[in-house]
């Protein structure tokens, strides 16, 4: 781990108020003289209840993708849309004092049932690693002692397996009814392990001839239920119930411009997410807003016309709703291949 070395002097200020400065330490170290809400921000990384690192927001953002770009309407169902896709992702994100990184890989495969079905068996496999960083905190508020704390310092690894059946309702209209099972090995930094079922319904919309390109809306209704098996170590009751709701629109454009010498496309994506169910939960509304490239790899005998490289990028907004001073800021580098 990268480890800081700074020099400075530190002067507590006179006034009352919410003051955080770093001093010398291998593990950074804030001051606060008065009230402290930036260490709110911890809950940030907490797996189980909410916010845009947790199982639930795992389960819902594979259950609703409105970053990816997608084969949308007809083309959907067609055998040059069956795939399997490959990804991964790096995330850095801050909520007060809490820093955080997160690896993430993904594989989807998509699947007719049979020859001349429209309907396809979607199954997902999200994994990810996310580590919070170590941190001190020192309260300070004179005429009383110092009181101090630590945070961080400890990694998580989650994964969810998530199968569905896209329906199409219409050329441009598909419904997708998913099951999920999410397992997080935590330790107890993080309360230890959970484990979480779910299941979801989704519909997505598509919109062609906008302009030179098509616009994607897109809604997910989810719930979830803690449960407790072998598989994990848990010590708290597994008996919270989650509701997620999710909502987003996209817009997919072919570019006139060639790419590496390839065809290439653009999608532009916001999604907002509304998880309920915990009391006092601090992250229950995220924002999202992405950008993503991707260009064919060949354009002639190609497996299939939806082999890709994708980029992107990922900007996260997660509210807290106590103080915002320990919202939940990050950003995503995104990169997948379909083929």
């Amino acid at each position: 781990m990268f480890k800081r070395a700074w020099t400075i002097t530190i002067a507590a200020p006179a006034a009352a108020g919410s003051v955080f400065l770093p001093v010398p330490a291998f593990a950074q170290t804030y001051i606060c003289t008065g009230t402290c809400p930036q260490v709110q921000g911890s809950s940030s990384a907490e797996p189980r209840y909410g916010g845009a690192n947790s199982l639930q927001f795992q389960a819902a953002s594979v259950g609703l993708d409105m970053f990816d770009i997608q084969p949308e309407g007809p083309d959907r169902f067609l055998p040059e849309g069956d795939s399997d896709t490959i990804g991964g992702a790096f995330t850095y994100g801050k909520a007060g004092f809490q820093k955080v990184e997160r690896l993430d890989l993904h594989y989807q495969h998509a699947r007719r049932f049979r020859e001349g079905s429209r309907a396809r068996l979607v199954f997902d496999l999200p994994v990810n690693i996310l580590h919070a960083d170590k941190g001190t905190v020192i309260v300070r508020n004179p005429p009383t002692p110092d009181i101090s704390f630590g945070f961080g310092g400890a990694t998580n690894v989650a994964a969810t397996a998530s199968i569905g059946v896209e329906l199409p309702a219409s050329s441009n209209f598909v419904i997708t009814p998913r099951v999920s099972y999410g397992n997080s090995q935590a330790g107890g930094y993080f309360l230890f392990d959970a484990e979480v079922l779910g299941a979801s319904v989704s519909a997505r919309y598509r919109l062609p001839k906008v302009g030179r390109g098509e616009l994607v809306l897109g809604g997910l209704v989810g719930y979830s239920h803690e449960i407790k098996t072998f598989l994990s170590k848990q010590i708290l009751p597994a008996n919270e119930d989650f509701w997620t709701m999710r909502g987003g629109i996209a817009y997919q454009l072919p570019l006139k411009a060639r790419m590496f010498g390839r065809q290439a496309s653009i999608r532009a994506s916001y999604v907002y997410t509304r998880e309920t169910g915990v009391p006092f939960a601090m992250f229950e509304q995220v924002h999202e807003v992405g950008f993503n490239i991707g260009v064919r790899t060949r354009e002639v005998a190609m497996k299939s016309r939806f082999e890709q490289l994708r980029f992107g990028v990922i900007y996260t907004h997660a509210v807290n709703a106590f103080t915002s001073k320990a919202s939940y800021d990050s950003a995503t580098l995104t990169f997948g291949y379909r083929f």
